[in-house]
């Protein structure tokens, strides 16, 4: 009778073709193209819109288109009440609500609009040679703005030049001011109310 040995048969190492790598790393590839491309389509993204925001500030310098801009911002902020003064508000032009009187009518009002902190208070851009809001403002001599979740009552409003204004822009937004055509920008600065007890700015 023959002996039957125990040893096991040993295995030959598998070797794999170079399509089989290329064939199984490839999920990994497309994986790690996914997470760097992802930031990069961001940031393209937030530039393109900077850019074209701000090539639209120049061309508010043009009367028709202008006068568009403003007929269609009237009708958006509706929408942008929602937003402004909240904390994700800031995101978009630190995007506060300001509450103010009709001159003539004696109504409340609420408008959208980005507000800048100088000094004890903020400045407030206007885009329009006429703008209601400002002319409330300044005849009522006081409003109150909701700004970052909170509300600030203020008074005493002054109109102030553009160089004393900037101050308080930040770098990224300057450009879109600068932007407006000189003859019909003004800039509004509106101090806290000394009966106002919220903390500083």
């Amino acid at each position: 009778m023959g002996v039957m040995s125990g040893a096991e048969p040993k295995l030959e190492p598998q070797m794999l073709t170079a399509t089989e790598i290329t064939s199984r790393s490839r999920p990994l590839t497309l994986v790690v193209r996914v997470v760097f491309a992802i930031p990069i389509v961001l940031a393209g993204g937030v530039v393109g819109l900077y850019v074209l925001l701000l090539g639209w500030g120049w061309l508010l310098r043009i009367r028709r288109v202008s006068d568009g801009t403003r007929r269609a911002t009237k009708k958006g902020n509706r929408y942008l009440r929602r937003l402004a003064g909240t904390r994700l508000g800031m995101l978009y032009f630190d995007l506060g609500a300001l509450h103010h009187v009709g001159r003539r009518s004696g109504n409340p009002y609420v408008t959208p609009l980005s507000a800048y902190p100088l000094g004890d208070g903020f400045v407030l851009s206007v885009a329009y040679p006429k703008v209601d809001w400002c002319e409330n403002v300044l005849a009522a001599g006081k409003c109150m703005l909701r700004w970052n979740g909170k509300e600030y009552a203020l008074e005493s409003p002054e109109l102030i030049p553009a160089a004393k204004a900037m101050k308080a822009y930040p770098l990224l937004v300057k450009p879109f001011l600068a932007a407006q055509s000189p003859a019909s920008q003004k800039f509004i600065w509106l101090h806290r109310s000394k009966s106002d007890g919220q903390q500083a700015l």
